[in-house]
């Protein structure tokens, strides 16, 4: 970035479906125990236009090779914690002047900040929401991401269920493995509990060593 800081962009996939993963803040101030993101803690929130850059910079790199046509918004930090730049970057990501990309192909990722995610369902770009649960109770999720004492799961999928209602948009909830400490089966009938209550799937995700 301008001032010399360094965030991560990935591309993901082949070449017809691709996704970039773009980042909202230098560092994080969540402080999940298993990602690498949060080790040095929060810098700065990025502007709209560093966000924005992201993508144009990929596709300066890859061109027609890799044409992305998904966009999920969540590298590094908390996207709604930056919340301002970080819906003008949505804006300017998904409008035919901008970057054309449709609200269904964009997907904003938080930890959880439930009255954040009823502001982002009242955004007038229904875009896909994508929580960070990684738990299925308050107890071990404090354990692994230690934001999370702030609020409760419960109050996480009330706010969710809002965003259902005003957007019809399905809500995932993104669950990383870590084996014997959120992989058992009680934890997978709690996690199959916690979805039944509303709209939703549940994506599973590999953990990387870090």
């Amino acid at each position: 970035l301008e001032d010399g800081q360094t965030v991560e962009t990935v591309l993901i996939g082949g070449s017809q479906r691709n996704t970039i993963c773009i980042s909202t803040q230098v560092g994080c101030a969540i402080g999940c125990r298993f990602c690498a993101s949060g080790l040095a803690g929060l810098v700065r929130n990025m502007t709209t236009s560093e966000i924005v850059d992201q993508v144009l910079q990929v596709r300066r790199i890859f061109g027609e090779r890799r044409p992305i046509n998904n966009v999920v918004i969540m590298g590094m930090g908390e996207p709604l914690a930056n919340y301002a730049a970080v819906t003008r970057s949505i804006m300017t990501i998904n409008a035919p002047w901008g970057l054309g990309i449709g609200a269904p192909r964009i997907t904003v990722s938080p930890h959880g900040l439930p009255e954040a995610i009823r502001r982002l369902a009242t955004f007038p770009i229904p875009v896909t929401l994508a929580v960070s649960l990684h738990a299925p109770e308050d107890t071990l999720r404090r354990e692994l991401i230690p934001w999370a004492a702030h609020t409760t799961i419960a109050e996480i999928l009330a706010a969710c269920g809002d965003y259902f209602e005003a957007t019809g948009r399905e809500i995932t909830f993104e669950y990383l493995l870590l084996r014997g400490v959120n992989d058992r089966p009680h934890h997978a009938r709690m996690l199959a509990d916690l979805a039944g209550t509303l709209r939703c799937n549940i994506n599973l995700i590999r953990y990387n060593l870090v």
